[in-house]
């Protein structure tokens, strides 16, 4: 009979985490799926103030946004006319809305090109009707490959835009202060270079990195946090401070690097002997998951995972892994591209296979 009642869950597309511990910050969750079918890679998704669901599909050769609406299920498109270079890794990646976009339409959008090879570009678009239209370049010809693209696009407290791009398989580049590749860059809206920033007449903010996919501003503090893959080991989890050196191709993770100036080493490495591919991260901002509350999020690709982590200044003082798509808690639900929190107060999770899922809690 048990046996009946876990299949009827799975059926329906619930699965149950129960860890009641409170001590822990553990809830008692399920996981539905609230979409599927999408028909590629939703890399990016951030919530629009009329509470749809906006997301980039990464395997596109023209530029598109789409809304979902979560609660009936109905997507709305809205297509451009630039083309996008589909190629591997490449393709329509990361988003941020504009903090005025109620009134606006603006979207920022990082995709990939074809430019005299492979590129990459930050562009500002505005949704008009059906259309995206007036396309402003920010930062073009960052350099692209099949793979180590980055792309996440964030807004500042200080009201800039701060994006990542990776190394495009040129290792050497993230140590070259003129390549537009294994760089954190910071702009104005305009795309203007801002005159605080560390490097004159740069867009560059930090430099060695070799592929970082997750940008987040802490509550509170605003400081800027960072997940990074590492090649086969040393995932990096990183706090991105104005003008350093974060040391790849050189050294990465915690290791120290004597023979690089200004460096910052990783805040924690996953791990000595293996990767987990993380991707995006976000700070639980919600009412509903009250025990989560500004606790840090992030998502992989290659172990398919859900990471908690409670933080005491710059230390990671707990960790939970909430969904395990190998071995379980919630096992199968495939690479985990990114996290946002809804206006719900629920958390809303992209997969490379096409869904959107939701973590909910059992009441």
């Amino acid at each position: 009979m048990r046996s009946l009642f876990i299949l009827a869950l799975l059926t329906l597309g619930l699965v149950s985490c129960q860890n009641n511990d409170p001590s822990s910050g553990s809830i008692s969750f399920r996981v539905e799926e609230v979409k599927s079918g999408l028909g590629g890679v939703p890399w990016s998704i951030h919530f629009a103030p009329d509470g749809r669901l906006l997301f980039t599909n990464r395997d596109l050769s023209q530029i598109r946004v789409s809304a979902l609406n979560v609660s009936t299920g109905a997507i709305t498109d809205y297509n451009g006319t630039s083309a996008v270079r589909d190629d591997g890794e490449g393709g329509i990646l990361g988003m941020e809305l504009d903090p005025n976009f109620a009134s606006n339409k603006w979207v920022y959008i990082c995709y990939s090109i074809s430019s005299g090879g492979s590129r990459n570009r930050l562009s500002r678009f505005e949704i008009s009707g059906s259309s995206l239209t007036n396309e402003l370049i920010l930062l073009d010809n960052m350099r692209g490959a099949s793979t180590h693209n980055g792309c996440r696009v964030v807004w500042g407290p200080d009201d800039k835009l701060y994006f990542s791009m990776g190394d495009a398989q040129d290792q050497p580049a993230a140590q070259d202060l003129s390549a537009l590749a294994g760089k954190i860059f910071r702009v104005n809206p305009d795309g203007s270079i801002p005159s605080d920033n560390p490097f004159p007449s740069s867009p560059v903010w930090t430099l060695g990195h070799r592929n970082p996919q997750g940008l987040a501003f802490q509550p509170g503090t605003g400081l800027l946090w960072s997940t990074e893959h590492g090649p086969n080991v040393k995932d990096e989890l990183n706090v991105i401070h104005k003008g350093k050196n974060y040391g790849w191709p050189n050294c990465m993770g915690t290791d120290p690097c004597p023979s690089v100036n200004n460096y910052e080493p990783a805040i924690k490495h996953y791990t000595a002997s293996d990767t987990i591919a993380p991707s995006d991260m976000m700070f639980y901002t919600g009412n509903v998951f009250t025990a989560w509350r500004n606790n840090l999020f992030f998502v992989t690709l290659k172990t398919g995972r859900l990471y908690r982590l409670v933080l005491n200044g710059k230390s990671v003082v707990q960790e939970e892994i909430l969904i395990d798509t190998n071995s379980g808690p919630h096992p199968g639900f495939g690479r985990l591209r990114d996290i946002v929190t809804g206006p719900d107060g629920l958390i809303y999770i992209s997969t490379d296979n096409g869904k959107i899922l939701r973590l909910k809690p059992n009441l």
